[in-house]
């Protein structure tokens, strides 16, 4: 999914949560997170994943990283 660097970074400001806190919410490393957070694809099974966590649909988390 292109883009999900950015949609990762304006729904974190959005919602004041911190990589940390993401990766806690997700079982995932913070690693793995910032990982995430620095390239500009990840899969859409993640993709899902982390929209839910921000309580977003994946059309709409993606819009974020579009605007």
């Amino acid at each position: 999914m292109k883009k999900t660097s950015k949609s990762i970074k304006v729904s974190l400001a959005k919602a004041g949560m911190s990589q940390r806190q993401l990766a806690d919410k997700m079982g995932l490393s913070v690693r793995f997170i910032t990982t995430l957070a620095n390239r500009k694809t990840a899969n859409l099974a993640t993709v899902e994943r982390i929209a839910a966590v921000f309580g977003l649909k994946v059309s709409e988390f993606i819009a974020i990283g579009e605007e």
